[in-house]
């Protein structure tokens, strides 16, 4: 069986969009406020989230880096609460946005999030996670990486 096809994925606001194989699969939350797009390997090692947030008030001065923490500890934990993601290096790409390599201590995953705030209102905030089982195949990392190297604002 030859490799599935690649497709670009587009956030429905137009915020975002990257390359991943056609054969992980889609799912979209929804929320009052914010909004999740999932996508998730075939054999559910690795997924691809972007969270998109905006409730109406502007983020301001360190606001979304301590925003991003809460939905680490929250939602990317092993224990939904602090103390199980350790963030190991914390860095300001050349987009501007800000990129947490973190692991789960308790889940046996790691994952990086790159996070920024858009529009000139500073109202949406948006975090692109990507994570992985620690035993997660080769294949699969490549995916995660061609994901991040085809992320653009379409």
């Amino acid at each position: 069986g030859g490799s599935p096809e690649m497709y670009t994925f587009t956030d429905q606001n137009d915020l975002l969009s990257f390359d991943l194989p056609g054969d992980w699969t889609y799912e979209n939350v929804p929320g009052d406020v914010y909004y999740t797009d999932i996508f998730t390997s075939p054999d559910g090692s690795a997924k691809i989230e972007s969270l998109v947030y905006n409730d109406g008030t502007a983020f301001t001065g360190k606001d979304n880096g301590r925003f991003a923490l809460y939905l680490l500890n929250t939602f990317y934990s092993n224990t939904g609460k602090e103390g199980d993601i350790r963030v190991s290096e914390d860095s300001i790409m050349p987009d501007g946005s800000e990129k947490l390599t973190w692991t789960s201590k308790g889940g046996g995953y790691s994952g990086v999030s790159f996070f920024e705030l858009r529009g000139s209102d500073r109202m949406t905030f948006l975090m692109f996670t990507l994570y992985y089982s620690n035993d997660a195949d080769q294949a699969v990392l490549e995916v995660l990486d061609n994901a991040i190297n085809t992320y653009v604002v379409p």
